[in-house]
């Protein structure tokens, strides 16, 4: 089966490039995809959200596109038309993190044995898109938020609190600004997680009180 990846220049599409290195690979924008779409056999979206939308709103006759995005809400309208997964790895950890989800009230009926034939010495795990969203709040919205929010300095006194704060800080250097944002501000559960976070510096502030 020919694999195709578009967004094959990014993060996420590079690591694809890494685990089928026989697939074709092509970036955003690139002219040729009209004929490689009729050649592959599945395609990899490793774009930013909107370019999905905008991939597979183009072509509403093509069914095996998989969807990679960060947030599985919008897809759900596309629900049995394609294949949605979300890879935990990135390209520092694809060899060691072997964790799949799959969303299986969005993608196509038996398409999980597709992924599993595709990923076969990895950990598939199917969710709804619900309830990757809602494990999404947790995993990646939380951290982007204070990634985002904070700036760090180095110091030539070191601290093991400071070390990890750097590192916490790094994520938003390490990761594409439209996509981390588009987790962000996408997720159903991002209000919420604000609210919390407001709460509690509300409450250091009324600690520290006028001093």
């Amino acid at each position: 089966m020919k694999i195709l990846i578009i967004g094959s220049k990014g993060r996420l599409g590079k690591t694809l490039m890494n685990i089928f290195p026989e697939a074709t690979g092509i970036d955003i924008g690139d002219n040729i995809l009209e004929e490689e779409l009729e050649k592959a056999g599945i395609t990899f979206l490793a774009v930013p959200l909107k370019v999905t939308l905008d991939i597979i709103n183009k072509h509403p006759d093509y069914r095996t596109f998989v969807d990679l995005t960060s947030v599985k809400s919008p897809m759900k309208k596309y629900s049995g038309k394609i294949i949605s997964i979300h890879p935990m790895f990135g390209p520092s950890s694809y060899k060691t993190n072997k964790d799949i989800l799959f969303i299986n009230d969005i993608s196509s009926v038996n398409s999980i044995k597709t992924v599993s034939g595709l990923f076969e010495k990895y950990n598939i795990i199917p969710l709804t898109a619900d309830q990757h969203d809602n494990l999404m709040g947790e995993l990646l919205v939380k951290p982007y938020i204070l990634s985002y929010i904070c700036d760090g300095k180095q110091s030539p006194i070191e601290t093991s609190s400071h070390k990890k704060l750097l590192e916490l800080l790094s994520i938003k250097d390490d990761e594409n600004q439209e996509i981390m944002l588009d987790t962000i501000i996408l997720n159903c559960n991002t209000r919420k997680i604000i609210d919390e976070m407001q709460e509690r510096l509300d409450y250091l502030k009324k600690l520290i009180g006028n001093r």
